[in-house]
């Protein structure tokens, strides 16, 4: 073999050697083709808006001069028939500066209900009723006309075998009713029929005298409220 048949030879094995890698090469990122780098970018975020405060709890509000009923409604984001019947107000024009008013929270049975799980517990709410006033009989031998007033500010509760009491042993039971959210309900001491905003004790004579106290318990005889009558 001659000098230049040699070098044509090994110029044909490194050709074909050349070729046989690049076939290779190319088999290889056919079967596994390279994944995309991927760049992190910090993303600018803004901050999330607070989270809004639902009040669950009832508070109190002194009347100032130019002031409705209605506009204090709107302030506190409730209903002025709910501020009407946690103060047993029944005119809405008559009001004084200077005079109380309770706020019941606003009406909770909008909130949507929390999710939960099979390991979570979720506690019944507690009932949340007031006492907003006594009204007495304008006669000392006759019933017509007395009325407790009580409110309820919670969750809807039915109220069945809940109690009425008085100090001297005068007792009222609770009917089967259901007292909605941010409704009231009179209780009147005389006979009468009962209603879905009205009660009837069915008593011949007063019950609440000056300095009186009601208390009302749940049908656990639990205390949920009491209310002092004030000379």
């Amino acid at each position: 073999m001659t000098r230049q048949q040699a070098i044509f030879l090994v110029a044909v094995n490194a050709l074909v050697s050349a070729v046989i890698s690049l076939l290779v090469v190319f088999a290889v990122y056919s079967l596994f083709p390279p994944s995309p780098a991927v760049i992190p970018v910090a993303l600018a975020g803004t901050p999330l808006p607070p989270t809004a405060t639902i009040r669950r709890q009832p508070i109190y509000y002194i009347v100032k001069p130019g002031d409705t009923l209605s506009t204090i409604a709107a302030q506190f984001n409730i209903s002025t028939i709910a501020l009407m019947q946690a103060n047993g107000i029944t005119n809405p024009n008559v009001l004084a500066v200077g005079q109380q008013l309770i706020i019941p929270p606003p009406d909770l049975t909008a909130v949507a209900p929390l999710s939960t799980t099979s390991s979570t517990s979720v506690a019944t709410p507690v009932p949340i009723l007031r006492i907003t006033a006594i009204i007495r009989a304008t006669s000392p031998q006759s019933p017509v006309g007395e009325m407790v007033i009580v409110q309820n500010i919670g969750v809807r509760v039915n109220v069945k075998g809940w109690t009425l009491a008085d100090l001297h042993g005068n007792i009222y039971v609770f009917p089967d009713f259901v007292l909605e959210t941010n409704a009231g309900v009179r209780v009147h001491s005389e006979a009468g029929l009962d209603t879905a905003t009205d009660l009837y004790w069915g008593r011949t004579a007063p019950v609440w005298d000056a300095n009186d106290t009601a208390t009302l318990k749940d049908r656990n005889a639990a205390v949920i409220d009491s209310y002092t009558i004030r000379k």
